[in-house]
């Protein structure tokens, strides 16, 4: 199997975007709404003003522990701050995602667990038209921690009457096939110009054949880097493909269907929720 060639015009390695120009994020805004849509006894959401944004401040200092800044694209050109390797990795396969929104520490949660009030940020607010989650990404040895288990089951509790779902996702999860790897070479697609002529192309192609070879379609495509177009689409969401699988020229690309879900969630597959 045959690598995919790196294309000259990828995005470069800058951990910081010059000029930040966020996109509006219609589904992270439905998942507010729809968390305030009625009280829920034990449970409160402080959300930051303007949302979506961060709850906390980023705060970086000489000698302070170390953070992870991701430059994202999908909803215009953001900068995703974590403060673990786990959170990083969430943050490229979240914006490599089509059909995917998402808000880094959204909101601060104060629950109520046996008598006691506790304060939360969640990780992640990760949305799309029809399923609202938070994420909290820890390492594997982490997840099974008594009050990280506990605080999850709780929150899981009181979110799932409004629709919100609560998750912990583990590093093993995150690192999984070759998803992560997958992910980090078509975000370096994510600013290619596309003409309209080479969409309609690749679409009637593939639309014709059913299924292709990256190769095979590349071939039928009338552009200078045609392989680079193919994974273009790939990131927009035009194309598909199984993402599990290393990415070569080999690999099967078919249009994408209305039915076909965010392929991020196959992450959790093999994974209780």
């Amino acid at each position: 199997m045959v690598a995919l060639a790196t294309a000259a015009f990828e995005i470069g390695n800058s951990r910081y975007l010059l000029t930040p120009s966020p996109k509006p994020r219609p589904s992270l805004i439905r998942a507010q709404e729809r968390l305030g849509s009625k009280p829920v006894a034990g449970l409160s959401i402080e959300w930051p003003s303007p949302f979506p944004s961060r709850i906390r401040k980023v705060v970086t200092r000489s000698g302070a522990h170390r953070r992870y800044v991701v430059p994202c694209y999908r909803c215009g050109d953001v900068e995703a701050h974590g403060d673990a390797a786990e959170e990083a990795a969430a943050f490229i396969l979240l914006d490599a995602c089509p059909d995917i929104e998402f808000q880094e520490q959204p909101a601060r949660i104060t629950f109520e667990w046996i008598g006691r009030w506790h304060q939360h940020v969640p990780d992640l607010l990760v949305a799309t038209d029809t399923r609202f989650e938070f994420w909290e990404c820890k390492r594997s040895f982490e997840a099974g921690r008594f009050w990280i288990r506990k605080r999850s089951e709780r929150l899981q509790e009181l979110l799932t009457p409004l629709g919100n779902g609560y998750r912990v996702v583990t590093g093993e999860t995150l690192y999984r096939d070759s998803f992560l790897a997958n992910a980090r070479q078509l975000r370096r697609f994510a600013k290619r110009p596309m003409s309209e002529t080479v969409i309609a192309e690749a679409a009637l192609r593939t639309r014709t054949a059913g299924e292709l070879a990256i190769h095979e379609l590349a071939d039928m495509l009338s552009d200078d880097e045609p392989a680079s177009d193919v994974l273009a689409l790939l990131y927009a969401g035009v194309l598909c493909t199984d993402l599990s699988r290393p990415l070569t020229r080999q690999s099967r690309v078919h249009l994408r269907t209305q039915e076909e879900h965010p392929w991020v969630w196959r992450l959790f597959d093999r994974v209780a929720a």
